[in-house]
């Protein structure tokens, strides 16, 4: 190591007011090249439309990522009868919500999201019937 990495590390870590990157970060791309970039990119299309038609996978999988993106799951508003009823349990909820899914009411998709926020739900509520039971035990003990 020499004199100046040891001026500069300590323990692995560069030492206060002494930069990793002195320099600053290098630009992305050269003003330069984003010009021959830009003045380019109609050819560069058209070459893998052509080679996307001719039957390059790869090429067309370009092309279809690009103007046919695989679509995202939605977050459209279900309607379920009976889920805010607040007579029903949470597990009572959670078959509910998957009688909708299998009745086809109720996508799949959103169906795990509801599901998931019960179970998150039911830790919480664990975890407030833990901190009142402690807080109970708590002010008996200073009796």
């Amino acid at each position: 190591m020499s004199d100046k990495q040891k001026l500069t590390r300590n323990n692995g870590k560069f030492a206060k007011g002494y930069s990793g990157n002195p320099r600053g970060r290098p630009p992305v791309l050269l003003p330069e090249v984003r010009e021959r970039l830009d003045k380019a990119t109609p050819d560069i299309i058209e070459k893998i439309v052509e080679k996307a038609l001719k039957g390059d996978l790869a090429a067309a999988k370009i092309v279809l990522n690009r103007t046919a993106p695989i679509s995202k799951p939605s977050s459209q508003s279900v309607v379920i009868p009976n889920l805010n009823s607040s007579d029903s349990t949470l597990s009572e909820k959670a078959e509910t919500i998957l009688s909708s899914i299998a009745s086809g009411s109720c996508p799949p998709d959103i169906g795990v999201t509801l599901i998931q926020s019960i179970s998150t739900l039911a830790r919480v509520v664990e975890f407030d019937d833990l901190k009142r039971r402690v807080e109970a035990l708590e002010a008996l003990d200073g009796l």
